[in-house]
């Protein structure tokens, strides 16, 4: 055998063995399981070369996840749209436009969609077929913004991009023949965190200023929504699926500036961070105790001992570290769960999905929770059967079961008009 061939061998050796590692089984009864399978092994991939990035030292653990890598992707969009770029409040933002909406005698409806990527990952170019999956189902205009990210970009930089190029486009919006108060602000995952965040602004905004537009409607995927307890139910029962225990964490971390603690990541993964002799953080925390969560959702069962921590690990959390977490998991525009009722009284009409296997699901839930009890106009789409991640599978795959859940969402949002 020839040096080539020894090369071949041993390269294709070391790809089953990555596959081996980075492998993560899923539930038995997801459907069309070898699509789901793919894409939690391709963030799987992703997280372990993020683990042998910061074991090099290398600054930006998240260079090899989706949307990080300058790699032309295929994508199939539908004939019946346009698409096109503009540059709204400095940020290069996609219009898309189904042919039909043209036609229009008067202003219609559109969405914008924040993409989801723990606001480290995800890019217009990953989410293109999400968008145009958007507008090819509902018939509305859908623009979708290019928002700088972490950990180069902490917030508040990622929610002002968004606010920003939101507030554009209600002045804006006459151009492209659509009524800025018929906006639907949508977003999966960190997209969902900011729809939300940005939904809560708009509404503090209109106080001061009745003039400004209210969203008539904000839909959220299976969305983020609080960083202060990441001991509820659908965290202990899902961390097996998708994202190990940690990675929420470091999402979070890169979003706050905290990029460079990522050791911080166990201590956040067992509520270490909170500092609970402060009243006011126990009034907040109470927003998203267990007990608030319905007990179907428990039927799983879960494990809600918490972990004692080393005194290395106390070390770490110093006053300036309590301080700086206490800012952010209280602060609205990066926890929106922690609005008030005052302000959720004021929610549009509300349309939240989440996924039963998802550690993400009860923020949904809880949030749901509280809009019922406030009779907000809210409705709820529990996928029971599916993970984190549906409806960028959907978009991909039109005619799977994902596909259906995608069209089932949009047509809430459709028909809300």
């Amino acid at each position: 055998m020839g040096t080539l061939g020894k090369i071949t061998i041993f390269i294709g050796l070391l790809s089953v063995l990555f596959g081996y590692i980075t492998h993560r089984p899923i539930p038995a009864d997801i459907p069309d399981q070898w699509k789901f399978q793919i894409l939690v092994d391709i963030l799987s991939a992703a997280e372990t070369v993020a683990d042998v990035t910061d074991w090099l030292g290398y600054q930006n653990r998240w260079w090899f996840y989706p949307g990080n890598l300058d790699i032309a992707l295929p994508v199939g969009l539908p004939p019946d749209i346009t698409v096109e770029y503009v540059e709204l409040a400095g940020i290069n933002t996609v219009i898309i436009t189904p042919k039909a909406f043209k036609s229009r005698t008067s202003p219609g409806p559109a969405l914008v969609f924040y993409h989801g990527g723990g606001w480290v990952f995800g890019s217009l170019r990953t989410y293109m077929e999400i968008l145009a999956m958007a507008a090819e189902e509902t018939g509305f205009v859908v623009i979708s913004p290019e928002y700088r990210r972490a950990p180069q970009f902490p917030f508040p930089i990622p929610y002002e991009d968004c606010l920003n190029v939101t507030l554009n486009f209600m002045k804006i919006s006459e151009k492209f023949n659509v009524d800025p108060n018929k906006l639907v602000l949508i977003g999966d995952s960190a997209g969902g965190n900011l729809a939300m965040s940005i939904t809560v602004t708009l509404i503090e905004m209109n106080k001061e200023d009745p003039t400004l537009p209210l969203p008539a409607m904000t839909t959220l995927i299976y969305p983020v929504l609080q960083m202060i307890n990441f001991r509820l139910p659908s965290y202990q029962q899902n961390l097996q699926f998708l994202f190990p225990k940690l990675v929420a964490p470091k999402f979070w971390l890169a979003y706050i500036g905290y990029n460079d603690k990522l050791d911080l990541s166990h201590i956040i993964a067992e509520n270490g961070h909170v500092n609970y002799k402060n009243e006011t953080v126990q009034s907040f925390k109470a927003l998203v105790n267990a007990d608030l969560v319905p007990e179907r959702y428990k039927s799983r069962g879960y494990n809600n001992t918490m972990a004692t921590f080393t005194e290395d690990e106390k070390a770490m959390l110093t006053d300036e570290v309590f301080s700086h977490f206490e800012r952010h998991y209280l602060d609205v525009r990066v926890a929106p769960l922690m609005a008030s009722d005052e302000i959720l009284a004021k929610m549009p009409r509300t349309h939240i999905l989440v996924c039963e296997y998802d550690t993400l699901r009860d923020d949904g839930v809880l949030l749901f929770e509280r809009l019922k009890k406030l009779n907000k106009d809210v409705t709820f789409q529990h996928l029971p059967d599916t993970l984190h991640g549906s409806v960028s599978l959907g978009a991909v795959f039109k005619g799977s079961h994902y596909g259906q859940q995608n069209r089932d969402l949009f047509k809430v949002v459709r028909d809300n008009f």
